[in-house]
């Protein structure tokens, strides 16, 4: 074996070592109460950043009401608590600013597993993302069965997983998170998203879970078990010779053209579907199309909107369905594209100027959150944007701003959509998502078809979000330091966009995947 072998075997052996010295500490300090002292701190720490950067505090709650919820907090630490404990008192008094951007993460163990096993975890399925969630009416359903047992069935109420109740899962999380304002739409989607985590808090790490369902006035428990890869490929080995020939038909040009997509229209690994799905949901009738956005996370925007636009044309669309629901938002460059095809005037501006606090300050907490070693290593590319941030800012009438992608007036895309446009909402429609859907319903371009959205119509406090650790508690705060509003205003303060024809989906249409929402849409189209 040659030394610079040697070296790499050596350097990767302690780097391992260390990982699993960190891993065991983390663990430990999760599990070590904090001194009241040190949670003082980190409060002191808290308010004194909100107060400093935040560009719109008081917009929901009142400046001695949030005082007073600090003050109190204050008091009521007055003995030792886990740092999870004392996560669950501080995001409940930042909730009250009433902002979904602004979050304080609680701490998860962590799992290290060993050598070969590291492998087989990596690519095995945990038994919560085998099964799918729907939260509604304070109860918790089963709406997809991803594991091997076909015995549980979609639509069964969830009663039980490891024991608990996921109705006191609610009671105990629900004050640490928040929608934009006073929606409630927002909040059962971000519960069901969430659910997860908050059994993963309260059972640490697991191999298998047993869950207690109920379906048709009888229980049935079964337990559900982490997939592992090798599990999988055996359950495979009677694959029909046909399915075999066709799978491997031209695979190099299959996988090719798949990963082509989703650089282009993006792919939300998460969700396991591409972030920007153009179809036509009337067969046989190209004239109705539906563009189903995810997110405005992924992909290439400019090429990707290009190519769905002119497609578009080639069809000769008259009926456009937007698809916005459960799409919570992502970049500002991806939503501003978007709107360029879809505005009817020539000229456009899609979103004003952010509010900032400090023109001075602003770049130094866009890089707040990151780790110390890391300023210099980094100092190339800190210096030269912090530059960049100061000549984007500016003050006027004693109020700092700072500009924005699409908040300077733009010219509309050529080749953009003229049509009859119609766009479905719910809950889920959140932060970018919607601002756009103010911009084409204040805009009068649109019908809007569903639920209220969970993000605020006249805009949200984000555009730069930097991740700060609590010096002693150690806790992940984020919280938005531009007030980013869109071009277009409501009149009412702390709503979301309103649907001009509200429609709901029942359980009933979750479980069953039915959509009466885009039903109506097409009844409608129909019927012209």
């Amino acid at each position: 074996m040659k030394r610079p072998t040697i070296y790499l075997f050596v350097l990767v052996y302690v780097l391992t070592l260390l990982s699993c010295a960190n891993v065991e500490k983390y663990n430990r300090f999760i599990e070590t109460p904090l001194a009241v002292e040190a949670m003082q701190q980190d409060i002191n720490y808290v308010e004194h950043n909100l107060w400093k950067m935040h560009p719109d505090l008081f917009l929901y709650v009142g400046e001695d009401q949030l005082k007073v919820k600090f003050d109190s907090l204050r008091r009521a630490i007055h003995q030792p608590l886990l740092p999870n404990q004392f996560q669950l008192a501080l995001a409940s008094v930042l909730a009250q600013v009433r902002q979904g951007h602004m979050t304080l993460s609680p701490l998860i163990s962590k799992f290290d597993p060993k050598g070969k096993d590291k492998v087989r975890y990596q690519k095995s399925k945990g038994p919560f993302s085998q099964l799918g969630f729907h939260w509604q009416e304070n109860t918790l359903y089963l709406s997809k069965n991803g594991t091997l047992d076909s015995s549980l069935v979609p639509g069964s109420k969830i009663l039980a997983i490891e024991g608990i109740q996921p109705q006191n899962l609610y009671t105990k999380y629900r004050p640490t998170f928040t929608s934009d304002g006073y929606n409630t739409t927002f909040i059962d989607q971000a519960f069901e998203r969430l659910l997860p985590r908050y059994y993963q808090l309260e059972l640490g790490y697991k191999d298998s879970i047993s869950v207690l369902f109920s379906r048709a006035d009888s229980t049935y428990e079964r337990t559900v078990v982490r997939r592992f890869e090798a599990a999988e490929q055996k359950g495979k080995v009677g694959t029909s010779h046909a399915a075999t020939e066709k799978t491997n038909k031209k695979p190099s040009e299959k996988k090719s053209d798949t990963k082509k997509q989703r650089k282009i229209f993006g792919y939300n690994a998460n969700l396991k579907r591409m972030s920007k799905q153009l179809s036509f949901p009337v067969k046989g009738d190209s004239s109705v199309a539906l563009l189903k956005v995810v997110d405005f996370s992924y992909g290439r925007p400019k090429e990707a909107y290009r190519r769905i636009f002119d497609r578009l044309e080639l069809n000769s669309v008259q009926y456009l369905i937007l698809d916005l629901r459960g799409n919570l938002g992502g970049r500002l460059s991806d939503v501003r594209e978007l709107y360029s095809y879809l505005v009817e005037a020539d000229k456009f501006q899609f979103v004003q100027p952010a509010v900032i606090t400090s023109k001075f300050n602003l770049p130094f907490y866009q890089i707040k959150g990151l780790p110390g070693w890391s300023y210099p290593v980094l100092s190339p590319f800190i210096i030269p944007s912090a530059v960049v941030s100061w000549t984007k800012s500016f003050s006027k009438d004693g109020i700092n701003y700072t500009h924005l992608t699409g908040s300077k007036v733009e010219k509309s895309k050529s080749s953009r959509y003229r049509g009859n446009l119609y766009v479905l909402i719910d809950g889920g429609t959140f932060s970018a998502a919607s601002l756009i859907a103010t911009n084409l319903k204040v805009g009068k371009r649109a019908v809007f078809v569903g639920e209220e959205t969970g993000g605020a119509a006249n805009g949200t406090v984000a555009g730069s979000l930097p991740v700060l650790k609590l010096p002693n508690s150690h806790l992940r705060w984020r919280f938005g330091l531009m007030d980013v509003k869109p071009y277009y205003q409501v009149s009412e303060e702390g709503r979301g966009v309103m649907p001009d024809v509200p429609v709901v989906r029942s359980v009933d249409d979750v479980i069953k995947g039915k959509d009466p929402v885009l039903d109506k849409v097409l009844k409608s189209i129909k019927g012209q």
